[in-house]
């Protein structure tokens, strides 16, 4: 690249003494040329003093744009005058032959010099300002992918380059192809992360951290140590030529990826497909490029920094909600994936709704942050039951189990104190003296007696035992628990006791489920739970809602849902979104210990009953099924 302050280019032909130009030195870089090539890459922020034809020349390569010249022109006449329009042109300051004094050689290019200054520095100001404003997208921007697509996008327009491919560097100081560009070969590859040598171009900025420029990557000298690869040109039908490769750093000037720019053109809307459009077209980066390339580089860097972090971030937030969802789902096994089911159907649901054309759904739009929060909100709307006692959380019959047994244990107690009444009864007849035909016949009575009660006890045990399973309860089950409880057998001193207490016959006959209103009442306070958990984090203002969201995923549109007893109007729709996910997940998992899995036709025909009763949205629900939003990827 060139140098930094402004140039005067000769052309051979020029015959400018030396003596003429060193009052020149200290403002201006002088350098003679043969042929206009030699200095097409230098042309910015140059005077160029040259014959007629190569003024010509350098005028139809490099116009100038709204940010004004890039160059002017001093045209030499060397005794023949040139014609008026190239001496009218705007980017023409004079002319000068080998008769001019060199007062009037000194003043032309002087001025020549003065004014190209300025117009740079202009041109500078306008681009400074640029990168500021691409600097300010950068530093809004969040999300890695668009990020990395911006930054390609904008380095290209800034330097003219016909193409671009950006690199990040990870914690561990590996350096990854992410993304890149051609307006030539009209394509824009997909984001990906594919690990980059440490001999490539790409990989020698990273680990060095200065820049590299290349007039030609096909002729990159054998003592460097990076080297260009060239499989991407052959597989496209493509032709590198000049490339500008520079490090992306952070605040602490870590290297945290990598831009490279190929092939500068001179005009930028020019495509390069056959091999003269590359001798044409493509020109070397020169020290203004290296600039502006450094300058974004710096933004882009600090907001690349920024976009990895928040992603971290994100990550590690992702982390927490699993492993919250995990530790619930430990204390109650039966419902292991129920919230990651759930938010699948909620997320499904929800993009099919923002989707819909339909009445009452037209203004339901989702934005990528109200998804996230959706999300949220669906892995963590059973985070409450950390706040309920276990043996409610998991409990699978009417009964719980150390109930069942003390229950059991109280069949086996009523049966050894028949079998004790029964054995008294034999010994007391033993001793009346009956004749042994007479005692034969009355032991047989007692022995059948006893085996009445026992086969008695094994019914009542039975009825109980169907009656625990939390299904519905038929009317002859409950005319068989009136028998339990009313029977009474011999316990110690002659008193008669109960086979079940009146507590564990109340929870016997429960009509639906497996709790009774306390515990009911206990598990239904998970929502509260919930929300006075997610209440305490700080949410960012994009997940603000989240708490509310959950709060009210059991609530239902006619009013009957609960805590809160919420009507239609004050139910966000992700709420309701929620509830229908949560029900028919509730309704078609196969692993709850107290009901067996109903099939998904089933499953939808109750939620049409729910939507049809006014308790669960009627157009959201259509959506549900006509997407098939309940159709989970496996």
């Amino acid at each position: 690249m060139s140098e930094t302050h402004p140039r005067l280019l000769i052309a051979e032909g020029a015959a400018i003494a030396e003596a003429a130009l060193v009052p020149l030195a200290g403002c201006a870089a002088v350098r003679r040329f043969r042929t206009l090539d030699e200095v097409a890459g230098e042309l910015s922020c140059a005077v160029l003093v040259a014959p007629p034809e190569a003024v010509r020349r350098a005028l139809a390569a490099r116009p100038a744009d709204e940010g004004g010249a890039e160059f002017v022109a001093v045209v030499w006449c060397d005794g023949s005058a040139p014609d008026r329009a190239l001496l009218d042109h705007p980017q023409v300051v004079g002319a000068l032959d080998r008769s001019c004094p060199g007062e009037t050689v000194y003043v032309t290019l002087r001025s020549a010099l003065t004014r190209i200054a300025q117009t740079h520095e202009g041109r500078a100001a306008q681009m400074l300002a640029r990168v500021l404003e691409i600097g300010r997208a950068l530093a809004s921007e969040k999300d890695l992918d668009t990020l990395l697509g911006l930054i390609l996008t904008h380095a290209r327009h800034l330097t003219n380059a016909d193409g671009a491919s950006i690199y990040t560097r990870d914690r561990d100081g590996v350096l990854y192809f992410r993304l890149w560009q051609n307006a030539s070969v009209a394509a824009m590859a997909s984001p990906q992360k594919t690990p980059v040598g440490e001999d490539s171009i790409a990989g020698y900025v990273a680990r060095a951290g200065d820049a590299v420029v290349l007039d030609d990557a096909y002729a990159i000298p054998d003592s460097v140590p990076y080297r260009f690869n060239s499989a991407s040109d052959r597989a496209l039908g493509y032709r590198t030529r000049s490339l500008l490769t520079v490090p992306l750093k952070n605040k602490a000037d870590e290297v945290v990826g990598v831009l490279q720019l190929i092939n500068r053109k001179r005009d930028p809307q020019q495509l390069l497909r056959a091999a003269a459009d590359f001798d044409r077209q493509v020109l070397p980066f020169d020290i203004h490029d290296g600039a502006i390339a450094a300058a974004l580089a710096g933004q882009a860097g600090v907001a690349l920094e920024n976009s990895m972090l928040y992603a971290d971030i994100e990550r590690l937030f992702e982390g927490f909600i699993k492993a919250s969802v995990q530790a619930i789902e430990a204390r109650d096994p039966t419902t292991a994936g129920h919230s990651f089911r759930v938010a699948e159907y909620s997320e499904r649901l929800a993009v099919a709704v923002d989707r819909a054309d339909r009445d009452g759904l037209r203004d339901v739009r989702f934005s990528r942050e109200q998804m996230r929060e959706l999300r949220y909100a669906a892995l963590l709307h059973d985070f409450g039951k950390v706040g309920v006692r276990e043996h409610v959380l998991v409990k699978a019959k009417k009964l719980h189990p150390h109930q069942l047994d003390l229950l059991r244990n109280r069949f086996r107690y009523a049966r050894a104190c028949i079998e004790r009444d029964t054995f008294r009864r034999l010994l007391a007849l033993r001793e009346e003296r009956w004749s042994p035909e007479e005692f034969g016949t009355r032991r047989i009575e007692v022995e059948r007696a006893l085996a009445a009660d026992r086969a008695r006890l094994d019914e009542f045990l039975r009825v109980v035992q169907t009656a625990n399973e939390p299904t519905v309860a038929s009317e002859k089950v409950s005319a068989e628990l009136d028998a339990v409880l009313a029977y009474r057998f011999p316990g110690e001193d002659g008193e008669r006791a109960a086979l079940i207490e009146q507590f564990e016959f109340a929870d016997l006959m429960l009509s639906k489920g497996s709790l009774n209103a306390e515990e009911r009442a206990e598990i239904e306070s998970h929502v509260s739970h919930t929300y006075a958990f997610l209440s305490l984090i700080p949410w960012t203002r994009n997940l603000a809602s989240l708490p509310d969201i959950a709060y009210a995923h059991h609530e239902k549109l006619d009013g009957s849902g609960y805590p809160r007893r919420l009507t239609a109007e004050r139910i966000p729709a992700q709420s309701r979104i929620m509830t229908i996910a949560d029900i028919y997940d509730a309704l078609t998992a196969g692993d709850r210990p107290y009901k067996r899995g109903l099939p998904e036709d089933a499953a939808l025909d109750i939620l049409t009953a729910e939507a049809a009763a006014g308790k669960i949205d009627p157009a959201l629900y259509r959506v549900f099924v006509e997407s098939q939003a309940w159709q989970l990827r496996r």
